[in-house]
């Protein structure tokens, strides 16, 4: 229980943030809204996500009046919302699928696949998957909205084209967070950048690394023992 509401508190807050960012408040009301937002990370950073989620509650509350009092449909919240996840994706595991439910919780979810050649430069080695065999299985997967294979040259080109709201990386991600969001600026773009902590490490084979280990293991039992 305590998880949900934390993953609340934390979806309600990100709606109200995007919303000061993107639609037109009267000053009043977006002194308001920003108050309430302050004390809902307060109480987050807290570990109090019961009076975090009530605090931005009563911010969205606040969004929505003055949008309904406009004549506005309240279209703000995090059902429109493109979130951003990028990475190999190489033999999908719970680590992934963990990731992609986070990016979820906050809206649509719009995947990069990383190109065989780009991962090969990057890793020293090519993935074990094709990169159209490894877009395939990410577009039947159900927390999934929409999927673009990379860019060869360019990180940031099919970012442009998607326009996300937000951007979630991976607790493995190299690509500076603080880079990340000066290269955005430059391009005209604001969206909100996150990054996971924790890698998911609820199942012992939770990454491609541990995956590869475990069937080259398997599959010469006679050097291990050597």
């Amino acid at each position: 229980m305590s998880q949900r509401v934390k993953e609340l508190a934390e979806k309600y807050s990100s709606n109200v943030e995007i919303a000061l960012k993107t639609l037109k408040l009267d000053p009043k009301t977006k002194s308001h809204v920003s108050d309430y937002l302050a004390d809902s990370r307060h109480y987050y950073a807290k570990g109090d996500y019961v009076t975090s989620l009530v605090a931005s509650s009563y911010a969205e509350g606040l969004i929505d009046g003055a949008s309904l009092s406009r004549g506005e449909p309240t279209r703000w919240t995090s059902t429109t919302r493109k979130v951003l996840l990028v990475g190999t994706w190489d033999i999908v595991h719970p680590g992934h699928i963990e990731f992609l439910w986070r990016g979820k919780r906050l809206g649509k979810v719009y995947v990069i696949v990383a190109r065989d050649e780009n991962v090969a430069a990057s890793k020293g080695r090519p993935p074990l998957i094709p990169q159209r065999q490894r877009a395939e299985v990410l577009r039947n997967l159900k927390p999934v909205d929409h999927v673009v294979l990379g860019d060869k040259s360019n990180f940031l080109k099919p970012v442009a084209k998607i326009r996300p709201d937000i951007i979630l990386l991976g607790p493995d991600e190299t690509y500076p967070v603080d880079k990340l969001k000066v290269d955005l600026r430059k391009m005209g773009l604001r969206c909100r950048v996150m990054k996971l902590s924790k890698r998911f490490t609820k199942y012992p084979l939770s990454s491609t690394s541990q995956i590869i280990a475990k069937a080259a293991k398997l599959a010469n039992p006679l050097k291990e023992r050597g």
